[in-house]
């Protein structure tokens, strides 16, 4: 039976036709914790896991002629004091509080705490700041007209809008509570809701968006499944995808590193090198990470050895030793 939603996966649960549940969101965890004593099953929050969310800008170099309109807000999206001002008008708390109620945890960089080994602890954690992004804007040369809208050197109005997909009902939250943070700063911003496979094609095929709001899923704590997102050449290098080289020398500094880190022995020097890679996504923000979902299971009080991890698939990686009790 194939079930058509994290929904029906719930409801499917809490009914008793399934025995294990992983991949709850926060709604559903919220809902199914009022009945586990009643309906004999047991939730757990695991806390962080490895999912990091995060906002993307077009940097693509292929949409000069192609996609003019979107070729002229790229002057935009490519100064990184326009993407540290986006980054400090996100509302990260309000994203974990509202989005995922309270079951998260707002993120600056990529790697989650969850990924004890290799999280750089050093990484900057600012709250929100208007008054920060603000002076990052005009620093970069952008003004305000009478009404309080945005305006960028030439005199026209800062607006974009924002892809996600329709049928992820969390990151179409953030995508709206962006939109609200920046429309603080005078950005008129629209949210497009796409079914999910116009999302993928738009952002790595076509590339006929401006912003998204997407997510990424490590299948491992170890770098090296990263490789493919932060070397130029990767194939989910997702801000400017099909890079013959290096736009810049931050992303040739990346591709040093990674490249540096996978043949790297000894754990300490490796450790110091993928800590640099976290700081400079933080810094020069290619996506502006967001928050993290915590990892929301649950299963039958009566399995036995149920003990699920942060590494996909949660619940079901030891299989072979779960039991009954009592039977």
């Amino acid at each position: 039976m194939v079930v058509a939603s994290e929904d029906a996966d719930a409801i499917r649960f809490q009914t008793g036709d399934t025995d294990v549940i992983s991949r709850l969101n926060a709604e559903n965890y919220a809902l199914l914790a009022k009945d586990q004593q009643s309906r004999g099953y047991t939730l757990q929050d695991l806390g962080p896991g490895l999912e990091y969310n995060f906002v993307l800008f077009n940097l693509n170099d292929d949409t000069a002629g192609r996609l003019p309109d979107i070729a002229r807000k790229q002057a935009w999206f490519r100064d990184v004091k326009f993407r540290q001002a986006v980054s400090a008008a996100i509302d990260r708390s309000g994203i974990v509080r509202l989005v995922y109620q309270g079951r998260g945890e707002p993120l600056w960089a990529h790697v989650t705490a969850g990924n004890k080994l290799w999280l750089n602890s050093k990484i900057p954690k600012p709250p929100q700041s208007l008054t920060r992004a603000r002076e990052l804007l005009q620093s970069a040369g952008f003004t305000w007209n009478k009404d309080g809208k945005l305006l960028d050197h030439s005199g026209q109005v800062v607006e974009f809008s924002i892809v996600s997909s329709s049928s992820n009902s969390q990151r179409m939250q953030i995508a709206n509570m962006v939109q609200q943070d920046l429309a603080k700063l005078g950005m008129q911003v629209s949210v497009v809701p796409l079914e999910f496979r116009s999302f993928l094609q738009r952002v790595t095929q076509t590339h006929e968006y401006e912003a998204a709001v997407m997510g990424l899923l490590n299948g491992d704590v170890d770098p090296n499944p990263e490789m493919n997102v932060w070397i130029s050449s990767g194939a989910t290098h997702l801000w400017n995808l099909g890079e013959k080289k290096p736009a810049t020398p931050w992303e040739a500094e990346l591709d040093k590193l990674m490249e540096q880190q996978a043949v790297t022995l000894n754990r300490k020097a490796r450790k110091k090198l993928y800590d640099r890679v976290q700081e400079i996504v933080a810094e020069q923000l290619p996506i502006i990470c967001v928050a993290s979902p915590n990892i929301l299971v649950g299963s039958k009080k009566n399995l036995g050895n149920f003990r699920p991890a942060i590494l996909d698939h949660y619940t079901l990686h030891n299989a072979e030793e779960l039991f009954w009790k009592g039977k």
